[in-house]
């Protein structure tokens, strides 16, 4: 038996603890001690708590504002500028806090999801480690990094002068000798798995044998509510946050489908709360366990994070409403695909005309048709090709 930690520093939303927790409950399920440590502000959930699983927290970071990064564009390397890495006194403080935790745990691997102080953390102290995550999260290891946003105004001489700025400030906190000369060899993991599939790669393309694609993890049951499908067809899945969308709007959206369906909103209001009464809609403010709605949903609506890669697989039309870049990219090659449609959430007098047409175009049908029988079986075949590869660094040096 092994001990793995897992852990997620970026993102406030709900799906990097969701993948964090299935990958824990994972290696859990395969007989080894696991730890997830997680940012200060969450708190162990459901899942973990049924599996036995030990939750701690990481102390909060220094709010230091950085400055802006001076380009037009996104890449790996503005995200580490923006998270810290501005500043050779927010890393030295992150290295310090996880120097601390990985010492004191002396874990055989370390599982990092968007987590790259952690990374660093671990490839210095000589903890081998996976990085796993959509395709977003585990960028091809390229000098510059790639643009995932504003490609068209991509300058590579500026890519790699911010490249060396990042490095510089690493250098400052950590010592020279510890720091590769390449910023992708300092925040990449020894194992690279994307749990998604190439479909929906963010840098559709990029030529990287390191980023191996095993396909989206099996849904495990994330909470005691297990809701399945009651009625008749349209089953819809909606899985949304109230502040990014219109709630009530597009529950009267989907209520126009006449259909059964399940709604995810959190933080939505009473007036939503009352509003799906009232129309049939059963409504859930908090997580649920979606493992028996996913499979044979008929539509699933979301902000295209990483569960849009399990409905596509499934062969379910989607519906992306992304608020955040990395969500838009998975939105556009949704829609560019045919795997679905894609729809700004702050329109809401279009969220019926949407639903409506992605539900009966018949191009969308044979897509998803196509990629449903490319990828059957994945969700069998994911999770121990998961463990697997956790468990291949078990006793390996990290590089």
């Amino acid at each position: 038996m092994a001990k793995i930690l897992l852990t997620w520093e970026a993102g406030a939303y709900l799906g990097h603890e969701m993948l964090v927790t299935t990958a824990a409950v994972l290696i859990r399920k395969a007989g080894h001690e696991v730890v997830i440590y997680s940012p200060h502000d969450s708190v162990a959930n459901d899942a973990s708590r049924r599996a036995g699983i030990r939750w701690e927290q990481v102390a909060a970071a220094p709010d230091v504002l950085p400055p802006p990064t001076g380009v037009a564009w996104e890449s790996r390397a503005t995200a580490l500028w923006n998270f810290g890495f501005h500043s050779a006194d927010v890393i030295g403080d992150r290295f310090h806090a996880w120097d601390i935790i990985l010492h004191r745990e002396q874990p055989d691997v370390v599982v990092v999801q968007a987590a790259p102080h952690a990374q660093i953390a671990a490839r210095v102290g000589g903890f081998p480690s996976v990085e796993f995550g959509i395709g977003f999260d585990v960028p091809p290891r390229h000098v510059p990094f790639p643009a995932f946003r504003s490609a068209d105004e991509f300058n590579v001489p500026d890519a790699l002068r911010l490249e060396r700025m990042v490095l510089d400030r690493v250098k400052r906190a950590l010592g020279a000798s510890t720091v590769p000369s390449r910023l992708h060899e300092l925040v990449s993991g020894q194992r690279r798995l994307i749990a998604s599939i190439q479909e929906l790669d963010h840098y559709d393309g990029a030529d990287d044998s390191s980023r191996e694609f095993i396909g989206p993890l099996p849904a495990i049951e994330m909470s005691e509510t297990r809701p399945t499908w009651k009625r008749g067809r349209p089953r819809v899945l909606a899985y949304v946050r109230a502040p990014l969308i219109e709630p009530t709007q597009l529950l009267k959206a989907i209520a126009g489908l006449r259909g059964d369906a399940v709604v995810v909103c959190l933080d939505a209001d009473e007036a939503a709360v009352k509003l799906a009464q009232s129309l049939g809609i059963r409504l859930h403010l908090k997580p649920i366990s979606i493992g028996e709605l996913l499979p044979t949903a008929d539509l699933v609506v979301s902000h295209a994070g990483g569960m849009m890669a399990e409905a596509v697989v499934h062969g379910c039309r989607c519906l992306a409403m992304p608020t955040h870049y990395e969500q838009f990219l998975t939105a556009v090659t949704v829609k560019r695909r045919k795997l679905g449609t894609m729809l700004n959430p702050k329109e809401p007098a279009m969220y019926g005309r949407a639903l409506q047409h992605v539900l009966v175009d018949p191009e969308v049908g044979r897509a998803l048709a196509a990629v449903a029988a490319r990828y059957r079986g994945t969700s069998g075949r994911s999770g121990p090709a998961f463990v697997a590869a956790v468990e291949s660094l078990v006793g390996v040096a990290a590089q």
